[in-house]
């Protein structure tokens, strides 16, 4: 270990006082770092607000979001549709028809009469009774027309409760669907905002690590030029300041990635601003209590937080819908060996032209009876179908349960592991911090050398990191742990079938 006299370190006392300077920098104002790295930002208020908004936004502008509500509208039109079955069917038909040749009929009726009206004229010494031509009479009329209307009234057919029933089904499994995508996208808006902030602050610490590293590469170049170090030691701190800029550009290319995918979930530009959020210790513990409220009775231990998630989860409630159409489809399959009855009435006129006499009008009214005797095993491979889809669906649910249990567990650890770890996180920056000061101190007085203090510094930066993550993890675990329990506060929840 070298000395250095009072003269030197006099001479170096600028140096010295530059590096008081930025440690002041370091532990006086730690908040400020991020403001004076991107002055236009500014805190546009806590955490809680400033997520929520973003969160409003995504679920008024996400296209995920977007494509599942045109599938919910497809699935609405279809209920629609099965349940216009009920009604009556009223059809217009008009028909004009010119024919030509086609099947005739030879009636022979100078044959029959011509005899006997010859017979009577010599009777009666009279022409009276003139002679009769044989008849060809031809099937069709050179021209006629059939206008009427059609009314059609179902009475009895299996299959329009089982349609509708489907349909409604599958309208209820796209709303929940919707609404878990919904879900999602909030988990995933705060999760990537959570992460920008993260990234951020980390930019913030490695940013003031670098001056550090700068101004002690400065010192050591000057100590090297006046003889009091060897050139070692020069190249020790010029490594020092390449790894801090590395770190630096690693952690702006994740604020740059996580900006972007925020951007990506609100439906605007990679490169749009995101309003910047006030972030402490004391937030997790209020987001904790918000969420404990939200649940209610379940409590905040695995087994009500998981009895709670496969009550709320609308993955669950999707395939629940999933599981009534596929019922509701079995019975329509099975229905194809049930008979159809129905009214049907015809109110028209017809003739070779248009008329209203009674001699063109008419009105026909009938029941019809339709029954299917054998359609080559159609009917029995739609019923075999039907069940499998019904116990895929049960499979499926099952699966879900046994997903949503884990993720509840999984969630649940993750955050007390993270919310134990911040008050060790935050002992640990206090700690190093102290070291740190003394180790400067020593430094500027030639009684440790460089190696010692570059040390000393990474340990802080490494707390202060550590810190860092420890905190966002903290808040990104409780944004799965509320995704996983159920729908958040503005998650698009399903409506009933109107």
């Amino acid at each position: 270990m070298s000395s250095i006299s009072t003269r030197d370190y006099l001479r170096e006392l600028p140096a010295v006082l530059a590096l008081a300077a930025m440690l002041a920098l370091l532990f006086a104002i730690p908040a400020a770092r991020a403001a004076e790295r991107d002055a236009p930002a500014e805190v546009a208020g806590s955490v809680h607000a400033v997520v929520d908004a973003l969160v409003g936004q995504a679920l008024r502008a996400n296209l995920e979001i977007a494509a599942a509500g045109t599938g919910v509208g497809e699935r609405l039109a279809a209920l629609d549709a099965a349940r216009a079955h009920y009604l009556p069917v009223l059809d217009f038909n008009a028909r004009y028809s010119a024919a030509h040749g086609g099947r005739t009929i030879d009636f022979p009726a100078g044959d029959l009469l011509n005899p006997v009206y010859s017979t009577l004229n010599r009777l009666t010494g009279t022409s009276q009774f003139p002679t009769v031509q044989n008849q060809d009479i031809s099937f069709l009329r050179s021209r006629e027309q059939d206008t009427k209307l059609t009314l059609t009234q179902p009475l009895y057919d299996a299959r329009l409760g089982p349609a509708r029933a489907a349909a409604t089904a599958d309208f209820d499994a796209a709303t929940a669907g919707r609404g878990a995508l919904a879900s999602r996208i909030e988990r995933d808006m705060r999760s990537a905002y959570y992460r920008w902030l993260e990234t951020r602050a980390q930019v913030a610490i490695l940013v003031a690590t670098l001056d550090l590293a700068r101004e002690n590469r400065r010192v050591n170049e000057s100590l090297f030029r006046n003889g009091k170090i060897t050139r070692d030691l020069v190249y020790r701190a010029e490594a020092d300041v390449l790894e801090v800029e590395q770190s630096k550009l690693a952690a702006e290319n994740g604020e740059q990635l996580a900006q972007s995918y925020v951007n990506v979930l609100r439906n605007v530009s990679f490169s749009e601003p995101l309003p910047l959020a006030a972030v402490d210790d004391a937030d997790v513990g209020e987001l904790k209590t918000g969420l404990v409220a939200r649940i209610g009775n379940g409590g905040f231990g695995y087994d009500g937080l998981a009895a709670t998630a496969l009550d709320r989860r609308l993955e669950l409630k999707e395939f629940d819908a999933e599981l009534a159409a596929a019922q509701a489809s079995e019975r329509l399959a099975r229905a194809a060996y049930k008979p159809q009855l129905a009214l049907s009435v015809d109110a028209g006129t017809q003739g070779p032209g248009y008329g209203f006499t009674s001699e063109d009008r008419y009105l026909l009214a009938s029941v019809v009876l339709k029954f299917n005797l054998f359609a080559g095993g159609s009917d029995r491979a739609g019923v075999a179908s039907a069940h499998e889809r019904r116990e895929n669906a049960e499979i499926g649910k099952s699966l879900a349960e046994q997903r949503i249990r884990l993720e509840v567990q999984q969630a649940l650890q993750g955050f007390k592991v993270a919310e134990a770890s911040l008050g060790t996180a935050a002992k640990r920056v206090e700690a190093a911090s102290g070291a740190f000061r003394i180790a400067a101190r020593k430094r500027d007085l030639g009684q440790i050398n460089q190696a010692e203090f570059v040390d000393a510094r990474r340990v802080l930066t490494d707390a202060e990191l550590n810190l860092n993550v420890t905190r966002f993890t903290a808040l990104g675990a409780l944004a799965d742990l509320e995704y996983a329990v159920g729908p958040g506060r503005r998650a698009l929840l399903p409506d009933s079938p109107p």
